[in-house]
């Protein structure tokens, strides 16, 4: 096969053959129905009472879930998503989270969510007063229609509370619940909600720091925490637009850089030794060690801006339809959306984390900890298996949750690689994960070992650490980096509009506009299960 002029002949190239391999019955499509099912199982597990026997059926529900999945990565594909592995990580991860909410805790009987509540309703011994009526006054009635809107509005916040809600007795409002619960990831609004979140209003903290050693209903109580003001999430929303836009840049420039050197379009083996931008440094050669640094180092702000850019949606678009319509808000959910403090970056402080801690300090600290809860739930329950001295050593504690975590997010991320339209290496995504608890062995040995005979410097310390998370996670780092570029991962379109290309930066042939193709199209395979909109 001829050497590809450009990166869009390769995308054409594995359209084709995709096609030709759904026509011919080698893989099957993937359909949006499957979302559905997805979705369908674990909801009807969490809305089944314990009281009718949902003890019994939740694990009939899993079971189910993880024959799809399995059916799913060995048959099923679509280019959609990163070249397919989308796909994959996400198929693994809902099973694995789909396992956190129906076998390794109880929702019914230990979960609790943040929701908004009258004022009468959250606080009873707090008698209503005139003053914190909603009832429009005379004067309201003459003035303008936006500003008693805006009166109401007011009051009504004013009037509001927020109480911790167990699992509701109501159907629609155990529906809402559920719903909420199943497409939560770090739980910021949940009484689950992991450590490196922002902080929970005083009341609210208070509440969740006297339910411990206390059974779970006892402590659901109720706190009149009034609503943040308006003003704090009109902040929190700008400032989130402005990274977002930023990220939105910076993830341009990434993926005009990475089409401009063909080991990126998935040409490991035969990409050139001196790739853009080196073809402008004024020396005869290029150390290889230089080449395969900056390769790995893009690679790396390849995933880093992708995440940036796809997190802030989530407050982008909840914080800022809350504050555009609060009343559909409202009547939608009862959880505080215009809440500023349920919106906090997915990624945390960079620089102090990694001179300080090291590796460690990177992946628990800085790094997105979107698959926290799911994995810290799989290492409670293996702990639960072993023997209840044994468990209750911190030593082993620490070593079995920190082994679960980087072993879940290998496998995850392996099958990503397994479901991409290429020949991949999914043990390179596996390995590369599972030598990162390994290294965080090694530094706090050798951190233990030197600091016992010499006193260093907090500069020198720092720079020790810096220095052995990066060629940590270089030369961990290189077989996963390959198996990134050579399943086609940059080879997807995340952007609508890209002003860099917009200007000529990009490939020959390219503009402003970067999305031409279909996501979805119908299908009829024969059978009615067959049938349906596939993802492309």
């Amino acid at each position: 096969m001829a050497h590809p002029s450009s990166y869009r002949q390769i995308l054409d190239n594995n359209h084709h053959q995709f096609e030709l391999l759904i026509q011919h019955g080698d893989y099957k499509p993937f359909y949006l129905w499957h979302l559905l099912v997805f979705t369908a199982l674990p909801l009807c597990g969490l809305l089944i009472s314990r009281r009718r026997g949902a003890r019994y059926l939740r694990p009939v529900l899993f079971a189910l879930i993880l024959g799809t999945a399995v059916d799913v990565m060995r048959h099923r594909r679509a280019l959609l998503g990163a070249n397919g592995y989308m796909g994959g990580l996400v198929t693994a991860w809902w099973t694995i989270w789909s396992a956190t909410i129906l076998i390794f805790n109880d929702a019914e009987r230990d979960f609790a969510r943040i929701e908004r509540r009258s004022g009468n309703a959250a606080c009873p011994d707090k008698a209503p007063t005139p003053g914190n009526e909603n009832k429009p006054q005379s004067s309201d009635k003459a003035a303008n229609g936006h500003i008693l809107k805006a009166k109401q509005y007011a009051s009504q916040r004013e009037s509001e509370t927020l109480a911790w809600q167990p699992y509701p007795r109501a159907f629609l409002h155990r529906l809402n619940w559920a719903l909420g619960l199943l497409f939560n990831m770090r739980g910021p609004e949940w009484n689950w909600r992991i450590s490196t979140l922002d902080p929970l209003p005083d009341s609210l903290q208070r509440q969740i720091t006297t339910r411990n050693g206390q059974p779970a209903r006892e402590a659901m109580g109720k706190t009149c925490n009034k609503a943040d003001s308006q003003p704090d999430a009109r902040a929190r929303l700008k400032a989130i637009l402005l990274t977002f836009l930023k990220h939105y840049l910076f993830l341009d420039l990434v993926k005009v850089l990475m089409m401009h050197d063909p080991y990126f379009w998935g040409l490991v083996l035969s990409a050139p030794a001196r790739p853009f931008p080196f073809t402008y440094v004024p020396l005869p050669t290029i150390p290889d060690i230089i080449v395969r640094l900056y390769r790995e180092i893009l690679s790396g702000l390849g995933v880093y801006a992708a995440l940036s850019f796809v997190c802030p949606f989530n407050p982008i678009i909840f914080l800022g339809l809350s504050l555009a319509f609060p009343n559909a808000s409202r009547a939608l959910t009862r959880v505080p959306l215009d809440a500023h403090w349920l919106y906090s970056d997915p990624f945390g402080p960079f620089l102090g984390p990694y001179l300080d801690h090291g590796l460690v300090g990177c992946w628990s600290k800085w790094w997105h900890q979107l698959f926290r809860f799911g994995f810290t739930s799989t290492g409670n329950f293996l702990l639960s298996l072993l023997p209840k001295r044994l468990a209750a050593r911190s030593s082993i504690r620490r070593t079995v949750m920190t082994v679960t975590a980087f072993f879940l997010s290998g496998l995850i991320h392996a099958c990503g690689s397994y479901t991409q339209f290429a020949e991949t290496k999914p043990h390179a995504h596996f390995v590369f994960f599972c030598l990162q608890p390994v290294g965080v062995m090694i530094q706090n040995q050798l951190a233990r070992s030197i600091n016992a005979r010499y006193r260093f410097s907090r500069p020198i310390r720092r720079a020790a650490n810096a220095i052995f998370a990066f060629w940590w996670l270089i030369l961990s780092g290189a077989s996963i980096a390959d198996d990134f570029a050579r399943g086609g991962l940059w080879l997807t379109e995340p952007l609508p509009i890209s002003p860099l290309r917009g200007l000529g930066l990009g490939a020959k042939g390219e503009g402003w506009w970067c999305w031409g193709e279909p996501w979805f199209r119908y299908w009829d395979g024969g059978k009615y299960w067959e049938r349906g909109l596939r993802v492309l």
